[in-house]
């Protein structure tokens, strides 16, 4: 059987964990020297590190985008306050006027950051060339639409900076991920050479045995009938890479999990000494020397 590298990276950190413990409790039977627990341990933190990083990095930009967002609200509430004092004196309708404002070809605001940050610093030409026109009361002015105009500014090249960092934080997490999992391949490689393809140590390294077999696919086919009050008789067709059986019985109500009853060579299984006036489910799992395949789709039977 063959041990492909995880591709994720949480999976690719507890295999090599899986490897780090193993190596620490044998490696000195197995004699590991490339690939020893310190070597394993700094590159799982590597990666850690790299993947807490990133999303602090990724947490900030979120703060940052927020304040864009609240400062993008804030200055279309100011544009439309704007259109509202100024309708008196530029009209109802749009007109050309209303260019001098940020309005394009309606009256209707704008809605984009970037959109909002060209209106702001429109608007703030307006009233420094126009300051009668300004609404003091109401902070319709020159000065607060240049300071919107600022806030936009700021916060969106706050977030833009901050992109950039993600995108660097980004590649370092790759990077770190790709080395974690060089230890992963090269750990295997290591122990093909130390150990044989059949040697029970590459379980306790969490992997397979690479001269085992693949494992059996989910039986299918499985019949199961009463043959008495307490008994039943199972049958299944033959499941490919099989080298025996395993047979579950789970009682409902009374059972949390399967429980295995039985390891048959053959096709053909009697179960005996069931509880009685009850449900029971009957599965069946394929086993060869490369482990267990899945359990099957299990049959219920009510006993009398």
């Amino acid at each position: 059987m063959t041990n492909p590298t995880p591709n994720k990276d949480s999976d690719l950190l507890t295999s090599c964990q899986d490897l780090a413990t193993a190596e620490e409790a044998l490696g000195n039977t197995v004699g590991f020297a490339q690939n020893k627990t310190q070597f394993i341990m700094a590159d799982i933190a590597g990666l850690l590190t790299a993947r807490e990083t990133l999303e602090v990095g990724k947490g900030q930009l979120s703060v940052y985008r927020e304040v864009i967002r609240e400062v993008a609200g804030t200055s279309r509430l100011f544009m439309g306050f704007t259109r509202d004092v100024l309708k008196p004196r530029l009209g109802g309708q749009f007109s050309e006027p209303w260019k001098l404002l940020g309005f394009e070809d309606s009256l209707t605001l704008l809605e984009t950051p970037a959109e909002l940050q060209i209106a702001m610093k429109t608007i703030q030409k307006y009233f420094e060339a126009n300051p009668t026109h300004e609404v003091a009361a109401l902070n319709i002015t020159a000065a607060r639409a240049g300071a919107l105009f600022a806030e936009l500014c700021a916060s969106r090249g706050a977030a833009y900076n901050q992109e950039m960092v993600v995108g660097t934080l980004m590649e370092a997490r790759d990077a770190a991920s790709e080395k974690l999992r060089r230890r992963y391949r090269g750990f295997i490689a290591e122990a093909t050479q130390l150990l044989g393809p059949l040697d029970q140590r590459w379980r306790a390294f969490g992997l397979n045995l690479p001269g085992a077999q693949q494992t059996p696919d989910a039986v299918e086919g499985l019949i199961v009938t009463l043959i008495g009050p307490n008994a039943a008789a199972a049958k299944w067709p033959t499941t490919a890479r099989a080298e025996h059986y395993r047979v579950w019985r789970r009682v409902l109500n009374v059972d949390a999990e399967y429980i295995a009853i039985g390891s048959p060579v053959d096709l053909d299984f009697t179960i005996e000494n069931l509880p009685s006036n009850a449900m029971v489910d009957i599965a069946l799992s394929a086993v060869n020397n490369g482990g267990e395949g899945p359990l099957s789709e299990p049959v219920r039977i009510v006993t009398h």
